[in-house]
C-alpha cells in the first residue's frame, strides 16, 4: 500500500483528499500546521503541528514509511514547502503551485516585499483591511494614526490591547456583496493582503474592485527548488496524474 503524506490546509487539499480517500490501495496522512483552533475534519488520518524542521520531517517520513509527499500548502507557506523540497533527494515530492491573481485593466494593485514596507507606505489616517494574519497585524499596529480591521482565524492575545485595531475571527466571505458591506461599514481605504490565488478568498478582491479601493499585496515567496524527485504542478489534474504515476 502506498503511503502519501499530504501537506494540507487549503481548499485544494480538501478536494484532493476527498478524491484519494476512495482509493483502497492508498494510505493517506494529512498534515495541518495548526494555524486554526477549529480545523475542519478532512476525512482521513490527520496530524496537527510542525515536524521539527527538515530533519524532523525526514525522520517522520522514514518512521512512517512514507512513499511520497504531496505539497498542497498555501502559496505563502514557504518554510514548509522548502522543508518538503529538501527531501526530494530521495523521496518523490509533488508540489502544487497555485496561480496568482492577475490585475484587470483598472485595478490599483501594488506589491510590497514585506508587511513593514507596506505599513510604512500607508497615508496618515488610512483605514486598511488586513488579511494577512498575525504577522501583518504586527507590522501595522506600530502606527497609531491608522485604524485597522483585521480578519483571520488565530491572532496573538497581545493585540487586544490596541484601541485602533478591531479583530474579526472568521473565514473570508464567499459572497462579494458581504465583503462590500464589510468594507463599506468600516470605511476601509485599502486592502492589505496576500495574493493567494484561487477562489477561496477572492470575494474581497472583487469587492475592492467594485468599490475602487487600492489593493496592496505582499510579494509571493520565491518558489522552492527541489532535487531530481521534485515535481511542480500547476493544476490539480496534473497533481492527480503525478500521483497515479507513483502508485501505478
Amino acid at each position: 500500500m502506498t503511503h502519501l503524506l499530504v501537506l494540507s490546509g487549503t481548499g485544494e487539499a480538501r478536494r484532493l483528499l476527498a478524491q484519494l480517500a476512495t482509493n483502497p490501495t492508498i494510505r493517506i496522512t494529512a498534515s495541518l500546521a495548526g494555524a486554526t483552533d477549529r480545523p475542519a475534519a478532512l476525512g482521513v488520518e490527520t496530524r496537527i503541528g510542525g515536524f521539527g524542521g527538515v530533519e524532523g520531517l525526514a525522520k517522520w517520513c522514514d518512521g512512517n514509511a512514507v512513499d511520497a509527499i504531496i505539497d498542497l500548502t498555501h502559496p505563502y507557506a514557504a518554510q514548509m514547502s522548502r522543508h518538503a523540497a529538501a527531501l526530494s533527494v530521495n523521496l518523490p515530492v509533488i508540489s502544487y503551485a497555485r496561480p496568482a491573481w492577475q490585475a484587470a485593466k483598472n485595478d490599483r494593485w501594488t506589491e510590497f516585499e514585506n508587511w513593514k514596507a507596506m505599513a510604512a507606505a500607508l497615508p496618515a489616517q488610512a483605514r486598511p483591511f488586513l488579511a494577512g494574519g498575525s504577522r501583518a497585524v504586527t507590522a501595522f499596529v506600530s502606527r497609531p494614526d491608522l485604524w485597522l480591521l483585521a480578519r483571520g482565524q488565530k491572532f496573538n492575545d497581545d493585540f487586544k490591547k490596541y484601541n485602533h485595531l478591531k479583530l474579526i475571527n472568521d473565514f473570508p466571505k464567499k459572497q462579494i456583496e458581504d465583503e462590500k458591506a464589510l468594507l463599506t461599514e468600516y470605511g476601509i481605504s485599502h486592502i492589505c493582503a496576500k495574493n493567494s490565488g484561487g477562489n477561496w478568498s477572492f470575494a474581497k478582491i472583487e469587492a475592492a474592485r467594485q468599490l475602487d479601493l487600492p489593493v496592496w499585496f505582499l510579494a509571493r515567496p520565491d518558489f522552492q527548488k527541489g532535487d531530481q524527485h521534485y515535481q511542480i504542478c500547476h493544476s490539480l489534474e496534473d497533481v492527480t496524474a503525478a500521483i497515479k504515476a507513483i502508485i501505478g
